[in-house]
């Protein structure tokens, strides 16, 4: 795969298949995995607990899904949605995490179960949610890597599984603004103990030049999602999600 400078890993190229030993390829929550390098267009810095709706775009301008964010004295929770409006997927902050290296948590429930006979931990409203995945914002990093790192994990009959799904570092270039997430393979970076020179990318976001898309767009600082193929789409957006909400809660500390 080419070499990086140490912390650049944005021009890496992704790797040809999205799947690890922590994947479970027959579990999607919504829309089929990627068959091939998708993008998915999203406005600059859209991610606000405002309450406003927004929506997520392919690089052709087609709405891919609508996001629906709320805000609650405790926990916030934002809802995605289809085109059509249905309820996708729910994400809400986690009070507290799993360790003590968890600085910020966020999961991700669905409107059915994941596993066969599992229960429902909350509701949306009145209506069952289930738990889907989790995310950590690490205190202590992986490695000697600088920057936020975010670790996503499935759960298994509500139990967190090891090791994680991905491991998502945020590199910063210039600006605050222009700082991009790099996701890697969860169970390498784990393998590798943070070497990311020897970890695979399945994904990245943040903010790109409008040559990165396939259409011809007049504004030059589109915020996007790239993933490889064999990944589940609507988990990356959940993660793109929640690293940014993530971060807009710790600058606002």
């Amino acid at each position: 795969m080419g070499c990086c400078a140490p912390g650049r890993y944005s021009d890496k190229q992704l790797a040809e298949s999205g799947i690890s030993s922590a994947t479970e390829v027959d579990k999607v929550i919504h829309a089929p995995r990627t068959t091939e390098t998708t993008k998915l267009e999203l406005k600059q810095k859209f991610w606000s607990w405002s309450g406003d709706d927004y929506d997520v775009k392919d690089p052709t301008g087609k709405i891919y899904l609508k996001v629906s964010g709320k805000v609650f004295t405790i926990r916030d929770k934002m809802i995605l949605l289809d085109a059509s409006g249905n309820k996708i997927c729910m994400i809400q902050e986690k009070i507290i995490g799993s360790s003590i290296n968890d600085a910020q948590s966020f999961q991700i429930f669905t409107y059915k179960p994941k596993d066969r006979g599992q229960e429902s931990t909350e509701k949306d409203d009145g209506t069952p949610v289930y738990r889907y995945a989790v995310v950590h914002q690490k205190v202590w990093n992986t490695g000697n890597n600088f920057g936020d790192q975010y670790n996503a994990y499935l759960y298994d009959n509500n139990e967190q599984k090891e090791p994680p799904l991905f491991s998502a570092f945020r590199e910063t270039w210039r600006w605050e603004w222009d700082s991009k997430v790099n996701v890697f393979k969860g169970d390498q970076v784990v393998a590798k103990n943070g070497n990311l020179e020897e970890c695979e990318i399945v994904a990245k976001f943040g903010m790109f030049d409008k040559n990165w898309w396939d259409n011809v767009v007049d504004d030059n600082s589109l915020y996007g999602i790239e993933m490889t193929k064999d990944l589940d789409p609507i988990l990356n957006v959940c993660l793109a999600i929640i690293c940014d909400a993530m971060k807009d809660k710790a600058d606002d500390k």
